[in-house]
């Protein structure tokens, strides 16, 4: 089993990959909605296979770990939208506003 408290995987991921993350995830939305869609499974798996890849081949520097930060969150964000419609759960929040 994966040791989750590992220093090596904890440190691994700072501050600033996180705000890059942030800042990439509706950049990563934007650019591949025309591609695969948003907000479906299909668009959510494959920004999650794609976070992986870059991840694993895009080496350690702050703008891969950003990407994939970015894509991750979107892919998870398309994932959860999906499956809240196909559960009948509505994606908005009493005012009619979306709530992801």
């Amino acid at each position: 089993m994966t040791d989750i408290l590992n220093k090596d995987i904890v440190n691994s991921v700072d501050i600033k990959d996180l705000v890059l993350g942030t800042v990439l995830k509706p950049v990563v939305e934007k650019v591949t909605s025309p591609i695969v869609g948003n907000g479906n499974l299909l668009s959510g798996g494959a920004k999650l296979i794609t976070a992986f890849g870059v991840a694993k081949y895009g080496g350690n520097n702050i703008a891969a770990k950003g990407l994939a930060i970015g894509a991750a969150l979107d892919g998870a964000e398309d994932v959860v939208i999906a499956v809240s419609g196909k559960l009948g759960m509505d994606a908005e929040d009493s005012t009619g506003e979306g709530v992801f």
